[in-house]
């Protein structure tokens, strides 16, 4: 079952700084998280709260609100920080502000003991984590077009009582784990219809890419164009190579290119999605080709979190072979 999930700014921050030091290995094929999960949560001593809380939709997205916020209690990091700009920036309005500049300022904080003991370092950093969570929760309900789901005061409403550790449901815990599961259920439905109508989307874009002039396709079911010939040996299947490539959805969303980041990417054949591996070995250095790969020889069920792609879904490439290495 899908849990509810968003990214903390901590593991942003850290999975950036990981992305950073590691080798750039274009589509790695190691990738099998599903990313955070939101479960049930840490037991916290909760404090029973009056607030008015009517409908079943209210009900879930406070449980909700109070879920997102127990990140705060757990994480030693963010335990100190003004809980009254937390909630400031969780309740100001999507688009109202630069989430690149949150990002600087939950960065700045966590650059040393001196910045965490600095009130404005920690000030920004309260009021652009809270805006954070708000944004991925938000990002990440409309990649599942769960949004429907929530109700926004009511979810703000359980992440300000979450925060000073005051809870509807202290004296009626069945009843939250039931609204809790029902959500988790709905979010489930959700996911699962995008996934088989982006697999049905997959199938039919390829019966209808196969008859168009140019496209060319492996007996294993990638399509491919040729864009431009290339000289000289083809690569194997251990080869290490050199290229320019980029990413994109079947919608158009570019989810990754080597041309944005500004230099070519390397990796081992061996190392990568199976439509590269097989792909690649078709091409000879300085070709340049398009391939369309069936999402089972893409992620499949696993893409990267990050990446905005959905699971089951097809890809597109645009790879230029630079070099055999």
């Amino acid at each position: 079952m899908i849990r509810l999930f968003y990214f903390l700014a901590l593991v942003l921050l850290l999975s950036c700084s990981d992305d950073s030091t590691s080798e750039n290995q274009g589509p790695n094929k190691k990738n099998t998280s599903m990313g955070p999960e939101f479960n049930s949560g840490p037991d916290l001593p909760y404090t029973h709260s009056y607030a008015d809380i009517s409908t079943n939709k209210d009900s879930s997205s406070y449980v909700l609100g109070i879920k997102i916020s127990q990140q705060f209690h757990t994480q030693p990091s963010f335990s100190n920080l003004n809980k009254d700009l937390i909630i400031k920036g969780f309740s100001d309005p999507i688009g109202t502000y630069d989430i690149n500049q949150c990002l600087s300022d939950v960065e700045a904080y966590m650059a040393s003991e001196s910045t965490r003991n600095n009130k404005s370092f920690a000030d920004a950093c309260a009021r652009g984590i809270g805006r954070l969570s708000k944004d991925e929760f938000i990002k990440k309900m409309n990649e599942i077009e769960a949004l429907d789901l929530f109700n926004d005061s009511s979810l703000c409403l359980g992440f300000n009582d979450g925060l000073y550790l005051k809870n509807v449901f202290k004296n009626d815990p069945e009843n939250e784990s039931r609204l809790f599961n029902e959500l988790n259920q709905n979010l489930e439905t959700k996911n699962r219809n995008i996934i088989l109508r982006g697999q049905k989307e997959g199938r039919e874009f390829l019966n209808v890419n196969r008859n168009k002039k140019g496209i060319r396709e492996t007996k294993s079911g990638i399509q491919y164009k040729v864009l431009r010939n290339g000289n000289g040996a083809h690569p194997i299947a251990t080869s290490r190579v050199k290229v320019h490539y980029r990413g994109t959805t079947l919608s158009g969303n570019e989810f990754d290119s080597s041309y944005k980041i500004g230099e070519p990417s390397e990796f081992g054949l061996n190392q990568v999605i199976p439509g590269w591996t097989e792909g690649i070995q078709l091409m000879r250095p300085g070709a340049k080709f398009i391939f369309y790969i069936p999402q089972e020889l893409a992620y499949g069920a696993n893409p990267d979190p990050r990446s905005g792609i959905k699971p089951y879904s097809l890809l597109i490439f645009e790879v230029e072979l630079l070099e055999i290495l």
